[in-house]
């Protein structure tokens, strides 16, 4: 793991000042662990895209002040948004999906819930995907945090694409009252925060050619299928264990998502997104 410690969203405010504070675990790990002390260098992140080269003024239980040195921002993202929503695989392949997606570089990770799921999707399993998320960030040494929302239901999709839509195509648009209130849930999630007026957005979603024939394309035929426009962004959509249902699949078809193969075989979960992910990533 780097030597990056994370300064937590209620500490932050003191980076306005020149200074920097660490609590909790950071705190923790930094003193006791890598036994820092006053007057040692270390370097910072606030997930959000920026680097603090800072140096230890105090140490106190539980909290470690620092004066910070230098600021830089990030400009390792991707141009390209990437949004994976994906029905969770069980046990350690969550954190082993987490961890890859992360170093790739996916803007965020929302849960999905449908038919053949078999994940239960808690608060407690948001906030371990979001520790997973961090200790990826500090071993690859990604600045900016890949969002992890709240789970969206399959049935929920629909609503989804129209928050996507009022950003991206008509902003004065009625919503929904299923788009409002998936939206309130959204709401301190920055759900396509990244997004603005005229961005062009990718809607795909995987299912293998062997499981019956929705019309699914092969990446290459879809690229070239934009005649040389560049996406701002793509969600990406990735059945469960089992697989997506018939009726899923079609449905998601008939509400504009792109049916994408990626190889005649079947892809475990994490595979699967990792794959999509890695193919589109690779356009920025």
């Amino acid at each position: 793991m780097s030597d990056l410690y994370y300064i937590a969203p209620a500490d932050r405010a003191a980076t306005a000042s020149g200074k920097a504070i660490l609590t909790g675990a950071e705190a923790q790990h930094l003193t006791r662990v890598m036994r820092k002390k006053a007057g040692d260098e270390v370097a910072l992140f606030d997930g959000e895209g920026r680097e603090f080269r800072a140096v230890i003024a105090e140490v106190a239980r539980g909290r470690v002040e620092l004066e910070i040195l230098e600021v830089r921002d990030d400009d390792r993202e991707p141009d390209l948004a990437v949004t994976a929503i994906v029905a969770l695989p069980k046990g350690d392949r969550q954190k082993w999906a987490v961890e890859k997606l992360v170093e790739l570089g996916v803007r965020r990770f929302v849960p999905l819930e449908c038919e053949r799921s078999d994940v239960k999707i808690d608060d407690g399993v948001r906030e371990r995907l979001e520790r997973q998320t961090l200790e990826a960030s500090k071993q690859c040494g990604r600045l900016r945090l890949m969002s992890i929302t709240p789970s969206v239901r399959f049935h929920e999709l629909p609503a989804m694409l129209e928050l996507l839509d009022a950003r991206t195509t008509d902003a004065a648009r009625a919503l929904s009252p299923g788009a409002q209130t998936l939206g309130r849930r959204f709401e301190r999630f920055g759900l396509f925060d990244e997004f603005k007026q005229g961005d062009e957005v990718l809607r795909v979603v995987t299912h293998p050619l062997s499981d019956g024939d929705f019309g699914q394309v092969g990446f290459q035929t879809l690229i070239r299928s934009l005649d040389g426009r560049v996406p701002r962004g793509v969600l990406i959509l990735v059945g469960p264990a089992g697989g997506f249902s018939h009726a899923e699949v079609e449905e998601a078809v008939a509400g504009g998502w792109t049916p994408l193969e990626l190889g005649r075989q079947v892809y475990r979960v994490e595979t699967a997104a990792l794959v999509a992910s890695a193919l589109f990533l690779h356009l920025s």
